[in-house]
């Protein structure tokens, strides 16, 4: 799928890792890589998205392999509640502006406007891949 549009039909899934399902984990780690070109960063499929203390840890483990920029195409959006990330998505050109790709439990896939997604969240920062 080299599109991103490709991303919006597939549904929300727990720990999902490929086109059958995407969690808010798995669908910017395809998106950067199969729309992007960049390499597949960690998958972490264990990790399931009510289990913030790992989810965390996670992005803890990865974070060298991206360094922190302005919101830009290509950039992850983590969003954080405390020191905890809880939630990510993809900054993404849609008409001509910066969105963010997305994914949840509730929703499904969207793409949302880059100050929306802010709101949902104590604080977000945003990366790009250098790995």
């Amino acid at each position: 799928m080299n599109h991103i549009n490709d991303y919006l039909s597939v549904p929300y899934v727990d720990g999902g890792r490929d086109m059958a399902g995407l969690d808010c984990w798995g669908q910017p780690r395809l998106v950067l890589h199969n729309v992007f070109g960049k390499p597949l960063f960690k998958s972490f499929g264990h990790v399931r998205a009510d289990d913030k203390a790992n989810l965390t840890n996670a992005y803890s483990k990865l974070v060298d392999q991206f360094k922190p920029c302005q919101p830009k195409e290509q950039a992850l959006a983590c969003g954080f509640r405390g020191q905890s990330l809880i939630h990510m998505g993809l900054c993404v050109f849609m008409d001509g502006q910066l969105h963010i790709l997305h994914t949840s439990r509730k929703k499904g896939p969207s793409i949302v406007k880059v100050a929306d997604f802010k709101r949902l969240f104590f604080e977000v920062k945003f990366y790009e891949h250098t790995g």
